[in-house]
Order: C-alpha cells, then sequence, then structure tokens
C-alpha cells in the first residue's frame, strides 16, 4: 500500500542530500512531490507525479507565487517540509552583518514564508495538514564559530512549537527534525574546514567528528527521510510541537 497516495508534497532544498532522499521517499509512497530548489533538481524527469521547480525560499514573492500554481494545478499541498538551509562558520568578531542576514533569510524567513502560504490554503480549504521543518541539534546545543547557524535553527524550533499551538484546531500537525552529522556536501565542508584549520587528514577529521557520536558513524539522507515520512503520516497524527533528534545519541533531551 502506498501510505501517501492522494498526498501533495512540497519539499524545499530538494535538489540533493537529505532534500533529495526526502522527495524520493514521499515518490515511492506514491505522493505527488513539488521539488523545490535554487535551481529545478534535475534528478529526476518531471512526470504527473513529480514536480520540479526553481525557487528562492527567502523570496517571499516567489514562494507565494509556486504555492499558488501548485495548488491551482495539481490540489492542495497537504505536507510541507521545509528542508532548504545554508550554514556559514565564523568567528562573532569578524562576523558579516549581510552573512548573518543570509543565513535567516534562508533558515528563518524562508520556513515562515512556505508555511505561511501552505496553510493558508490549508484553512481555507478546511484540509488536514502536517508541516515538518529540518531543524538541527545546533539549534538545541553550541557550537564554536556558528553562532548564526545555531540562533537561526534555534528560532525554527521556537517557530515549531507556536505553531503547533496555533494550528492543532485546524489538524495541522507542526514537528522538526533536528539531524546531527549527516552525510551531505555541508558536512564535507566542515570536514574540509577542520583540516584546513587543524592541519588533519580529511579522513583524520572524519574519524575526529565520528569518535564524538554515541554511535560512532554519521546519518544518513535516508535515515531524515524515514523520519520525516513518519511524521507525516497517520501514525504520528498525534504529534506536534516536538523536535526530534536525529544525531546518534548526541545530544539527549
Amino acid at each position: 500500500m502506498l501510505q501517501f497516495e492522494n498526498h501533495v508534497v512540497m519539499v524545499t532544498g530538494a535538489g540533493g542530500g537529505s532534500g533529495r532522499a526526502i522527495a524520493e521517499k514521499f515518490l515511492n509512497e506514491g505522493a505527488k512531490v513539488i521539488a523545490l530548489d535554487l535551481k529545478a533538481p534535475n534528478w529526476k524527469e518531471p512526470s504527473d507525479t513529480f514536480f520540479p521547480a526553481g525557487c528562492d525560499v527567502s523570496d517571499e514573492v516567489q514562494v507565494q507565487s509556486v504555492v499558488n500554481q501548485y495548488t491551482t494545478n495539481i490540489g492542495c499541498i497537504d505536507i510541507l517540509v521545509n528542508n532548504a538551509g545554508i550554514a556559514i562558520e565564523s568567528p562573532l568578531a569578524d562576523f558579516d552583518t549581510n552573512i548573518w542576514k543570509k543565513i535567516f533569510a534562508v533558515n528563518v524567513d524562508g520556513p515562515f514564508f512556505c508555511t505561511r502560504a501552505v496553510v493558508k490554503h490549508l484553512i481555507d480549504q478546511k484540509k488536514p495538514g502536517r508541516i515538518i521543518h529540518i531543524a538541527s541539534i545546533a539549534g538545541k546545543n553550541g557550537f564554536a564559530n556558528s553562532s548564526g547557524y545555531c540562533a537561526s535553527k534555534a528560532a525554527v524550533i521556537g517557530f515549531t512549537r507556536a505553531l503547533a499551538a496555533e494550528l492543532g484546531g485546524y489538524d495541522i500537525t507542526v514537528n522538526a527534525v533536528c539531524p546531527g552529522s549527516v552525510a551531505t556536501p555541508m558536512i564535507e565542508e566542515v570536514i574540509q574546514n577542520i583540516s584546513a584549520n587543524t592541519g588533519m587528514s580529511k579522513d583524520e577529521a572524519r574519524t575526529m567528528m565520528e569518535s564524538g557520536i554515541p554511535l560512532k558513524r554519521f546519518q544518513q539522507p535516508e535515515d531524515v527521510a524515514q523520519l520525516v515520512c513518519f511524521l507525516a503520516s497517520d501514525a504520528a497524527k498525534n504529534i506536534s510541537g516536538e523536535s526530534i533528534n536525529l544525531d546518534g545519541g548526541v545530544v539527549r533531551d
């Protein structure tokens, strides 16, 4: 049985990594998937179930246009996965204001714009829905030289909790997934930075990072996709306002 047949899912940051894995999982489970990234994802040809589109989630007008277009053409978006995000490291003393604003534009404004646009249609059409934000354990923990990223992900967790209280009466659940170190290009950049700053080889830097994880391994994009799909399923219909760690045991709260 395809558990998401007759559902319309929008996934942001779907060009690769966890976003692609999430989009593929929903496709395999029978959903119609709108896959957004700055450039339209090209890992699959467009079809009657797959709708790749270019969209800057930090642009309010673009987001509203995309949501209106696809809601009109293929149906109300009843599952939204706010996955798009960026991480830029900098010591606070050297933190460029424009970089700080860019991090918040993508990581916080993006989920706000997308969620607002989708929720308006859900409420207007009196349909239940699932909103899932991809936050991070960085929103619960502090990491040196990552104040912008940590602050933005903490904001996403706060946004999740507030919306769960606000939207519950419409049968719209809102949850956040908080990954740790997921094997994506973003983590490869972190490994590269550690190597450059310490003189370690990349393999040594990777081993050092993995050694700090109780399960001694990075998570995989497919792990994120599995948890997202669970939260979007009927099995999770009474879960809302949660920020669930997916980090191999690093943050235990």
